[in-house]
């Protein structure tokens, strides 16, 4: 028998992932109860499962850390993990363009 491992396991910053993953879980799950939404509920429990980390360096401090380089989305209008990763996406590109606006 396999032991679940959780991301915050190796990094208590990223608890939140574990989160969305966790609550993808419970959407696919209601997703399975109808016939019509099952191939929903396939992609979902396969989002998000495999993350493959690289390192990274920040140029400003020198310093280095683990990034996300690679992982499978389902896209799923109503996953959560999908969904989160949306808005961070479009928070990036909002804090991007703000300097545009402003000025």
């Amino acid at each position: 028998m396999s032991e679940d491992k959780f991301l915050s396991d190796y990094s208590p910053r990223d608890a939140v992932w574990d989160t969305q993953r966790t609550l993808t879980d419970s959407v696919g799950g209601i997703y399975q109860t109808a016939a019509e939404f099952e191939r929903y509920a396939l992609r979902m429990a396969s989002c998000s499962g495999l993350l493959r980390f690289g390192w990274s360096t920040i140029m400003e401090t020198g310093e280095t850390r683990l990034r996300l380089r690679s992982a499978q989305f389902c896209r799923v209008r109503h996953c959560p993990v999908c969904q989160w990763r949306r808005t961070l996406m479009w928070q990036a590109r909002f804090y991007q363009a703000l300097p545009k606006i402003v000025v």
